[in-house]
C-alpha cells in the first residue's frame, strides 16, 4: 500500500495541482518533496488542510489510498444488506459465516445484523446470539454514537423484544434520535442521517415493531416523527420509505382509500425494474394489508 504522502501525490498530479498550491502555508517545499515520497509523516490537522485543498474529503482519500476499496468490513455489510433487499438468503449466510468467528468488533457486529435480518424473516422474536449480545453491551456502553455506532443501533429494538425489554425501546429511540440530531445541520444532512432516520422508523424497527407489539397509540405517533424530518434531506430511498410509512399508517389508523391508492404508486415505481429490486418492501405491503384489515375489523374503524 502507498504512504499518505505517495497517494497525495498521486491524487494531486491527477488533478494538476501544483506543490504551490496543495501545501503552502501547511508545510516548506523541501518537506513536502520528502512526505510525497513516503520519507516524512505529518500531523492529522495538515493533513486535513491538504485535504481540503485538494477537494477531497476523509472518505474518499482512505477510499483511494485502500487501492479504490472500501473497508472489508464496510463492503461486507452493503453486500449483506443488498442479500437481504433481495431475500438472497444464501449469500447472507456466508457472509455471516465469514464473520461471525472474527475477534474484530466490526465483523462481529456484520454477523449480528446477518443474524438478525435472517430470523426475522420468520419469526417476531429470536434466541439472542453471542455476536448480537456483544453488540448490545458494546453500544450500550457508549455515551455518544458516532457515524458507525447509529448506523447498527436500529438493531438494538428486534434485541430488545426478544430479550422481553421491551421497556427500553424507548429509550433506545430517544437516543438514536439525539446522536442523529447532532449530526443533522440546519440546511444540510452530509451524512444522510435523514435516511438513517427512516430505517429506524420502518424496516426493522420501530413503527413494525409497535404493531407487532399492538402499541397502536405508540405506531401512531410515528407518522408525527416522519413528518418532522425533511423530505428535502431524503435520498430517493428515505422518500420511499417515508412515503411507504404514510400507506401503511393510512391503512391502519386513517383512510383505507388513501393508504392503498398510495401503495399502488410505490408498487408501480418498483415494477419498473425486473427482476425486483427490493423484495422487503413487496413483503411489508402484503403483510401489512392484510394485517391492517384485521385492525379495522377488530377496532370498527370506519
Amino acid at each position: 500500500m502507498k504512504t499518505i504522502g505517495q497517494t497525495v501525490k498521486m491524487i494531486r498530479q491527477i488533478k494538476g495541482f501544483t506543490q504551490s498550491e496543495v501545501y503552502s502555508g501547511v508545510m516548506s517545499r523541501s518537506f513536502a518533496h520528502r512526505f510525497e515520497n513516503g520519507e516524512n509523516d505529518i500531523s492529522a490537522a495538515k493533513l486535513f488542510k491538504i485535504l481540503d485543498n485538494l477537494s477531497i474529503s476523509a472518505n474518499e482519500f482512505r477510499f483511494i489510498q485502500n487501492d479504490y476499496h472500501e473497508p472489508t468490513a464496510t463492503s461486507l455489510k452493503r453486500r449483506l444488506l443488498r442479500a437481504y433487499n433481495g431475500h438472497d438468503l444464501q449469500t447472507m449466510g456466508q457472509i455471516i459465516a465469514e464473520t461471525q468467528k472474527s475477534s474484530r468488533l466490526s465483523y462481529k457486529s456484520v454477523a449480528a445484523m446477518g443474524q438478525i435480518l435472517v430470523v426475522t424473516y420468520y419469526s417476531k422474536t429470536f434466541t439472542v446470539t453471542p455476536a448480537m449480545e456483544n453488540l448490545w453491551d458494546t453500544l450500550f456502553a457508549s455515551q455518544t454514537w458516532t457515524l458507525e455506532e447509529i448506523r447498527q443501533a436500529q438493531i438494538l429494538l428486534p434485541i430488545a423484544v426478544s430479550r422481553h425489554q421491551e421497556a427500553l425501546i424507548s429509550e433506545i429511540v430517544d437516543r438514536f434520535e439525539n446522536n442523529c440530531r447532532q449530526y443533522l445541520q440546519a440546511v444540510d444532512d452530509p451524512f444522510h442521517i435523514a435516511d438513517e432516520l427512516m430505517d429506524l422508523y420502518l424496516y426493522l424497527s420501530l413503527f413494525q415493531i409497535e404493531l407487532n407489539l399492538a402499541q397502536y397509540q405508540s405506531a401512531k405517533e410515528i407518522l408525527n416523527k416522519i413528518r418532522q424530518v425533511n423530505t428535502l434531506d431524503l435520498s430517493w430511498n428515505g422518500r420511499f420509505q417515508q412515503q411507504l410509512i404514510t400507506a401503511v399508517w393510512q391503512l391502519y389508523f386513517g383512510s383505507e382509500k388513501k393508504g392503498l391508492a398510495l401503495i399502488a404508486k410505490l408498487v408501480a415505481v418498483e415494477n419498473l425494474y425486473s427482476p425486483t429490486v427490493d423484495h422487503n418492501l413487496l413483503a411489508i405491503i402484503k403483510v401489512r394489508k392484510r394485517l391492517a384489515k384485521q385492525y379495522r375489523k377488530a377496532n370498527a374503524v370506519d
